[in-house]
């Protein structure tokens, strides 16, 4: 059975789009959301759409249909996300738990009826953690801001009964999956962690991403060290390298088709080359803002929905969300 990864990280999920600009490695605007959303989470379903959940005091979710490049209501959940995880299930559903006010509630959406019910609850309520769907269909949650301070514990979520375990804690408590330059592997057979090589560089909020060769490609950070530099980890030999660095200071990752990966946010993009261990420039993005939700479309383009930009409140600045959209074509 397959051992999840847990270092200063949190791995990008994939989803989709369409856009009139269709130039190679260009950026187009595609139709804007209901709601602005900041600190979203995009899931692509089966059918191809693309499920994107959270923001700041808001309950609702929506949909983007690639086909016409629109958005859809997609229901309500019981209480504001924002800071949460959704996973895709086996069977097709999509679980978001956390968020919000250090929530523990759990809900599932079904595709099919275009709805929410709730489900077990969390045994810690928790924002800004990571959820990872593992091989026998169980989902894995760790670390995270809760109202006690950063988390080490970790637990499991059974789809099948609907109810979560908490299983072996992390050696070191994390939240954005940040801090330390050490990282952990966990093993879904024993339920423990063990450690997990050093990586080059501490790293805070990086984009993590799992590279067909089986490798982790860790890109970015907040630390000031981090920022354009990137790292990869090797399974194989339990151990960290540093990679190309970025031109511009990271953002959301998404795996493209071809197995390059694009990492972008604040106005700037990169694509990196796996086999030659290189980044290269996007065009400009329309929207230059952080913190969005990105899907790989079934057309290869990528969707990248929500976040926030900076607007000036006074003698300070302050974060806004936002509801624009837009497609990368590579």
């Amino acid at each position: 059975m397959a051992s999840a990864i847990c270092a200063s990280f949190a791995l990008a999920l994939p989803a989709l789009a369409t856009g009139s600009d269709t130039t190679a490695g260009s950026w187009a605007a595609t139709a804007s959301m209901a709601i602005p959303r900041a600190h979203v989470t995009a899931t692509r379903l089966a059918n191809g759409r693309v499920l994107v959940v959270g923001g700041a005091e808001v309950s609702t979710a929506e949909l983007y249909d690639p086909p016409s490049g629109t958005w859809l209501p997609a229901g309500t959940l019981s209480e504001p996300a924002g800071l949460n995880v959704a996973v895709r299930l086996a069977d097709g559903r999509v679980l978001v738990a956390g968020g919000g006010w250090y929530s523990a509630r759990a809900e599932l959406y079904n595709p099919a009826t275009n709805s929410w019910t709730r489900t077990g609850s969390m045994n810690v309520g928790r924002i800004s953690f990571t959820g990872t769907l593992l091989r026998d269909g169980r989902v894995l949650v760790v670390g995270g801001n809760s109202l006690s301070g950063v988390q080490a514990s970790a637990e499991l979520y059974d789809p099948a009964t609907g109810r979560w375990t908490l299983t072996g804690s992390l050696r070191t408590p994390r939240r954005d999956h940040t801090a330390p330059r050490n990282a952990e592997l966990y093993n879904p057979g024993n339920g423990r962690w063990a450690r997990a090589g050093t990586m080059t560089t501490g790293r805070e909020h990086a984009s993590a991403t799992m590279l067909g060769n089986g490798r982790v490609l860790l890109a970015g950070g907040g630390n000031p060290s981090a920022q354009r530099s990137a790292e990869l980890y090797d399974p194989t030999s339990n151990s960290w390298s540093a990679t190309g660095s970025m031109n511009g200071y990271g953002g959301t990752a998404a795996l493209l088709q071809d197995g390059r990966v694009l990492v972008a946010g604040s106005g700037t993009g990169d694509v990196y080359s796996p086999s030659t261990g290189t980044w290269a420039e996007t065009g400009p993005m329309v929207f230059p803002y952080a913190s969005a939700g990105a899907a790989l479309l079934p057309n290869g383009q990528v969707l990248y929905a929500g976040g926030r930009k900076v607007k000036y409140c006074g003698p300070y600045s302050c974060d806004e969300p936002i509801a624009e959209a837009e497609l990368y074509t590579p």
